[in-house]
């Protein structure tokens, strides 16, 4: 019969494990290509979360430090503020992915400062009451004192902390339509860009949030064990996605303001202002131009047919159009009449089709990649999206018919 190990045994492997997962994922973002300032932060964020694990680990194997946090007692307000902490700092991660540039120490400080506060609360009344936290050592404890503000505190201290950062995601979430409006406006492709992955980010967040709970209410050995399971997972998913992250702004485009309009004029008035002129004479000179702008464009495209390079992107237009990012993108959409993502598309499309009909026998995944499309299953995607619903496959076999 088979006997799974106690969890007391099972600890120190799972303690090892998240710490070198953690720090080793870690190291990986801080070394790899095209490192900026989300991935900088999450890599600080595994960091910290895996030192506090190898600290642990250290603590169960020789006893000392008291890091070990096996057998805690009920609620206990040393793990509650340990916790509280991670928790918040894991989640400025996606508000960086989302808004660069805006998050300083400052701001984090500010941010946080409405929770502390009520951490404070609490211990600056246990002080007048000549009280320390008390420490429970079991459920029955913990009813017998609930009605003390020593213990039903604490439970106010959990709600706050899950409230508090549900409206952190939520304000953070709030963004998802402009920030896929600015990679459809500025990339060929969102790939690696998603949004999504911010979202299923906080998922994991509030996945850990169940075992984190069980470990305050609990205390046992085998809480560690599944909060220990929980954060594997989480961090193994989220270094890995981490890693090919592509953030569609520069690293400062939020350094003074959260809103994007008003960002993006700020970028705008400095680009005008290194040129020498005020929006008046560049907008009166953008319209007098728009046709001319755009022939320049199309003439360029077809002829060099830049969107063949899977990474091609808006600011790469100013090889053949030295304008900022805004009246680059408006050349598009008022001079094509469609986003520049909308554009790449139609011109990557119809290479598609030529080659898919000029060499029958090449493979379909190839086609797209040598199309500019980053994978095969992106060009079968796009390609039903823009034939509605037929595969390139049926597309060659049709023509074929034809003939």
């Amino acid at each position: 019969m088979l006997t799974l190990p106690a969890s007391d045994s099972v600890l120190p492997v799972l303690q090892a494990l998240n710490g070198f997962v953690c720090v080793g994922g870690a190291f990986l973002l801080l070394k790899s290509e095209g490192r900026n300032r989300s991935r900088v932060l999450l890599a600080m964020v595994a960091i910290l979360w895996g030192a506090f694990y190898l600290l642990r680990l250290g603590s169960m194997l020789t006893g000392s430090f008291g890091l070990d946090f096996v057998h805690r007692s009920v609620l206990d307000v040393w793990t509650l503020a340990a916790g509280s902490l991670y928790l918040f700092l894991s989640l400025l991660y996606p508000l960086e992915v989302v808004r660069p540039g805006w998050l300083t120490l400052r701001r984090a400080g500010l941010l946080l400062l409405p929770y502390l506060l009520f951490t404070l609360v609490y211990f600056v009344v246990l002080y007048f009451l000549g009280q320390k936290p008390w420490e429970l050592h079991s459920w029955q404890e913990f009813l017998l004192y609930v009605g003390h503000f020593n213990v039903w505190y604490r439970l106010i201290l959990v709600g706050v902390l899950l409230f508090y950062l549900l409206v952190l995601f939520i304000h953070t979430w709030s963004y998802k339509k402009v920030y896929e409006q600015w990679c459809q406006f500025n990339y060929a492709s969102d790939e690696d860009m998603e949004i999504e992955w911010v979202r299923n980010y906080g998922i994991g967040l509030y996945a850990i949030a169940p075992a984190y709970c069980a470990l305050l209410f609990n205390g046992e050995s085998w809480t560690l064990v599944l909060h220990g399971l929980v954060v594997l997972c989480f961090f193994s998913y989220i270094l890995y996605k981490g890693l090919f992250q592509r953030n569609p702004y520069t690293e400062d485009f939020f350094r003074n303001t959260l809103d994007e309009s008003e960002a993006r004029q700020e970028a705008e008035a400095r680009e005008l202002d290194e040129q020498g002129m005020d929006e008046p004479d560049a907008e009166t000179l953008f319209i007098t131009r728009l046709s001319a702008y755009c022939e320049e464009v199309r003439v360029w495209l077809e002829q060099r047919k830049p969107y063949l390079n899977k990474n091609f992107k808006l600011m790469d237009v100013t090889e053949v159009l030295p304008l900022n990012r805004t009246y680059l993108s408006r050349v598009f959409n008022e001079g094509f009449g469609q986003s520049f993502s909308g554009v790449v598309r139609d011109y990557r499309m119809r290479e598609a089709e030529s080659v898919l009909l000029s060499h029958p026998d090449l493979p379909v995944g190839q086609v797209g990649e040598r199309c500019g499309f980053s994978s095969p299953s992106v060009f079968h995607r796009c390609f039903v999206q823009y034939h509605d619903g037929m595969t390139p496959k049926a597309f060659r076999d049709n023509a074929s018919e034809e003939k």
